[in-house]
């Protein structure tokens, strides 16, 4: 299959022409332009559509499907698409590669051949590229570019026929050219010359005459050197030189420098500067196809331009010619014009004010032309878009440039990205030590970390708290760490012409004002990365509409578009000084109903998401509020959405809490602490349901405090600190029996129950009428939750018989509640056969539990079922079989930081070292465990242990 673009969109199978619709031509048109590139999504709709449907991605599927099916083998790679075609195949690629070969055999003294291959490269062109399909404002600089190239090797093609003595065919060609391109001094200086060396002196002259009149005429500028030096010749009836092969006379420059001055040891950044480095010295280089360009971009203050300079200065020896430095002013609210930006080069470039071309494109090309064939390094600071940088590109491989910009350059073909953060730990230390001083830093350890956390390791940041503390020997680190956090850390980050706020605020100033708006927004809610509905939720808008937004404070380097999340959410992540700022504008510039409203909106969002996606969990540990959903069975979408979104989850409820929105915030909490709890992220738990009872205190709402304290203590009941919350489920019971709450007095008597390890008998009677009070009550989640415990306690007791009844009765109950109760039951069912000698219908019950926790993904019933499992497989002999599942499980319960799991590991290993006669060993593992174990909250397992230690003493007497 062979492809054209340098004219209509062709396509042709074994000479047959392949029929598309089109907006599929559209997109192959774009694939054509930009052969064996990889095209993300976002970049085809930009170049196929100025103003992107809203149905833009599902139209670009259907297209791209169109072209496979027509057999063009479009690849999918990583990040996009890509199509992959040779000079063989494609006429854009068969011309670049035939004039190369024509340049060469100029050079080499062989213009016949160079005449061929230029003629065979010309022949190609049809028309405009792509000129019958409707492509997008982005791409119309690549088509600009194909023709500039055309021309080049046309300017070529008639320096070669001059050489051949071709002058009366050039007379006539260069006779159409010149009235199509009037303004163009070389296309008259070639005809003038094949005038007189046609022996058409007056003709010549004539040329010359029409040539000056339309200069001085259209531009009010007499023509150039060359030019008047022809005409003279010309006038002198002298012998006048063919032009050199080369059509761009060498400049009457060399060597020059305009790179800011470099800092003698960056520090924190060496990474990043090989990194760099090794970019510039890329391979498309070595080969001779293209220009290398690295874009850098980051968020403001990061230190792009810094590090830029730096490695600018480090490559100098590779670009001899010179290295240049425009600053593009991309932040600002008057990004700078391209044509301004020629300007100033060429100026450098030796080229005077009088003979600057007046139009971007002229400019362009004389800019081109002077660097064409040298070594030039092109740092542009600050760039705006691809559409500022295009015209700044070289033309020829052995130049390269280096450029800056706040957000990533998508459409700026062949660039090489590369994404700038803030510096590790270690970097952002060393910078701080490089300003403030290395001993100074090394003197607090403390007092410094917390500095390096307030200023978010942010370059710009750091440099400013290096240089106060610079200019105040005598401070001590601690000074400054307080004031950091105990103002606005903006308020402190200001020294001389340094200050982080007035760098935002600059960025801030470019954005539209939809973009501000959801900047402000995006202050509201203290996350480190949001998803799309997050923003919309608090903007009262749909993802879509937000859409372009978050694109613009990408675009400024406000937010940084990662990777898409676990549920494969596209995140956007904001710096903690950028949040602050924008926090800040939140409540300056957002009136204090609309805040109220944007919290309101995300949070009662942010509620309904997160209880649809935690309906596969058992409810939360207080009376459950009317409107849940029903529970599901395990469903890895809403797990994947809830572990992405915990950190939003938590800030909202935090944020609406915080904003008197209690109900709001109180709902969201209820249906998000199941997940924290069962996921094993308890600190965020008791965190956010802290956060949330005591604004619900504040507001005098004593009900859902009290059910939030409920929920809070249970947490702490989970990961087996029981004790610290006896006195608060008391009080709670308390508290619920005298407002006449039954409910919540239920759960707080079950939670007593769950904190009298000390008095077994105690414990199962509270825990029993708990359970009749659910039953009475018709809650069938609190139900569970008392079986569970009286389980639990009759399993202490050593009533196995009795946990079995238990775990049947629960397990018959199940319909229409989370699958972990399935698995928490099963797991004690099978725990009441081992210890009765059912050991083989054991195993079946935990293999079962085993098989739930991990489809729910719940890592602590996985450890424990699996620890049931290996002690069962070890029961019957099969030690090496339990060997190996202890070995796995010991690394989940290390990962985990659970001792007591480690604990009970090593109890099990006690058993089969007993089993297997090695009493000695069995003793080391007994006593390990008793070394791990808390006697504290363990003493019955403690007890048991110390018995286990005496046996084995005994015997080995």
């Amino acid at each position: 299959m062979d492809f054209a673009i340098l004219g209509p969109v062709q396509v042709t199978d074994a000479r047959r022409p392949v029929r598309l619709a089109a907006k599929a031509r559209a997109v192959l048109g774009v694939f054509l332009l930009h052969p064996n590139t990889v095209l993300t999504r976002e970049r085809l709709i930009a170049s196929v559509w100025d103003d992107p449907p809203r149905s833009a991605l599902p139209n670009l599927q259907t297209y791209l499907t169109a072209l496979r099916r027509a057999a063009i083998e479009v690849e999918t790679v990583p990040h996009g698409y890509r199509l992959c075609l040779g000079p063989d195949r494609l006429d854009a690629l068969a011309f670049e590669e035939a004039v190369r070969e024509a340049r060469l055999e100029a050079a080499r003294g062989e213009p016949a051949a160079a005449n061929r291959l230029f003629a065979r490269a010309l022949s190609l062109w049809r028309g405009r590229p792509a000129e019958d399909v409707t492509l997008a404002a982005t791409v119309q600089a690549r088509i600009a570019e194909l023709e500039e190239r055309r021309e080049s090797a046309r300017l070529g093609w008639i320096d070669v026929r001059l050489r051949l003595g071709l002058y009366d065919e050039l007379v006539s060609e260069l006779t159409a050219l010149v009235e199509a391109a009037p303004l163009n001094e070389r296309l008259w200086h070639r005809l003038m010359l094949a005038l007189h060396r046609a022996g058409r002196r007056a003709e010549a002259l004539e040329a010359y005459r029409r040539a000056r009149s339309v200069l001085v005429a259209e531009l009010a500028l007499e023509p150039g050197q060359e030019l008047r030096e022809l005409h003279a010749a010309v006038l002198d009836d002298g012998p006048v030189p063919a032009p050199e092969l080369e059509t761009v006379r060498e400049p009457g420059w060399t060597g020059i420098c305009l790179l800011p001055a470099d800092i003698a040891d960056l520090a924190g950044r060496e990474r990043e500067t090989r990194d760099l480095v090794t970019a510039l010295d890329a391979s498309d280089a070595a080969a001779g196809r293209a220009p290398v360009i690295v874009a850098v971009s980051g968020p403001p203050g990061v230190g792009k331009t810094t590090l830029a300079v730096h490695v600018a200065h480090l490559v100098r020896d590779r670009y001899p010619d010179g290295q240049l430095f425009v600053r593009l002013h991309g932040a600002s609210a008057s990004p700078r014009d391209p044509s301004d930006l020629l300007a100033e080069l060429l100026r450098a470039l030796g080229v005077d004010s009088a003979g600057v071309p007046a139009s971007t494109e002229e400019r362009a090309a004389t800019y081109r032309a002077m660097i064409a064939d040298r070594a030039v390094l092109v740092l542009l600071d600050d760039a705006a878009g691809a559409a500022q940088v295009q015209p700044l590109i070289p033309g020829t491989p052995r130049s390269a440039v280096l450029l800056t910009s706040r957000g990533p350059l998508p459409a700026l073909p062949g660039a090489v990205t590369y994404a700038l953060d803030v510096p590790t730990p270690a970097g952002a230390r060393a910078l701080l030590a490089g300003v403030a001083g290395a001993d100074r830093v090394a003197s607090d350890p403390e007092a410094a970390q917390a500095i390096l956390d307030a200023c978010g390791r942010l370059p710009i940041a750091l440099r400013i708290a290096g240089a106060r503390l610079a200019t105040r020997p005598a401070w001590p680190l601690a000074e400054l760490a307080r004031r950091l956090a105990d103002a606005s850390a903006l308020n402190e980050l200001r020294a001389g012409h340094l200050d982080v706020r007035a760098t935002f605020e600059a960025s801030y100033a470019t954005l539209s004002p939809p973009a501000r708006h959801a900047f402000r927004l995006l202050g509201s809610v203290a996350a480190d990365g949001v998803a799309a509905w997050t923003v919309a939720a608090l903007a009262g808008a749909s993802p879509y509409d937000v859409d372009g937004s978050l694109e613009e404070l990408a675009v400024a380097g406000l937010i940084t578009a990662g990777a898409a999340d676990a549920a494969a959410q596209p995140r956007y992540r904001m710096h903690d000084l950028l949040r602050g700022f924008a926090g800040e504008l939140f409540h300056a510039e957002e009136s204090g109903e609309r805040r109220t409203a944007a919290l309101r909106r995300v949070a009662a969002e942010a509620r309904a998401r997160a209880a649809g996606a935690a309906a596969e969990l058992p409810l939360a540990f207080a009376p459950p509020p009317p409107d849940l959903p029903a529970r599901t069975p395990p469903c890895p979408e809403g797990g994947a959405w809830l572990a992405a979104e915990r950190g939003v989850l938590v800030a909202v409820a935090e944020a609406a809490a915080r904003a008197g929105l209690v109900r709001e915030a109180a709902g969201l909490a209820y249906a998000l602490a199941p997940f924290l709890v069962v996921r094993g992220f308890h600190d965020d738990a008791v965190r956010m349901l802290g956060t949330v009872a005591h604004a619900a205190a504040t507001a005098g709402d004593t009900v859902t405090e009290t059910r939030l304290r409920l929920v809070s203590a249970d947490a702490e009941v989970d990961r087996r600190r029981a004790g610290t919350v006896a006195d608060e489920f008391r009080h709670l019971l308390g508290r619920s029996s005298r407002a006449g709450d039954r409910h919540a007095a239920a759960y707080a008597l079950l939670g007593v129950a769950a904190t009298l390890e000390h008095d077994l008998g105690s414990a199962l009677t509270a825990a029993t009428l708990a359970a009749e009070r659910f039953q009475e009550l018709g809650d069938g989640h609190g139900l569970l939750s008392a079986w569970t415990e009286i389980a639990g306690i009759q399993f202490y007791l050593r009533r196995h018989d009795a946990v079995g009844v238990t775990c049947r009765l629960a397990l018959a109950h199940l319909d229409g509640h989370s699958s972990l109760h399935r698995a928490r039951f099963l797991r004690a069912l099978g725990i009441a056969c081992y210890e009765t000698g059912r050991v083989e219908e054991a195993i079946g019950h935990y293999r079962t539990s085993l098989d739930l926790c991990r489809e729910l993904r719940w890592e602590t019933g996985e450890r424990l079922s699996l620890h049931r499992l290996a002690q069962a497989e070890a029961a019957l002999g099969r030690h090496d079989t339990a060997i190996g599942m202890l070995a796995r499980c010991a690394r989940m319960f290390v990962n985990a930081g659970d001792t007591r799991g480690q604990a009970l590991i090593s109890y099990t290993l006690g058993e089969i070292s007993r089993w297997r006669g090695d009493e000695r060993v069995a003793l080391a593992h007994f006593t390990a465990c008793l070394d791990r174990l808390d006697p504290l909250n363990e003493h019955l397992w403690s007890a048991r242990t110390r018995d286990q230690i005496a046996r084995s003493r005994a015997a080995l007497r």
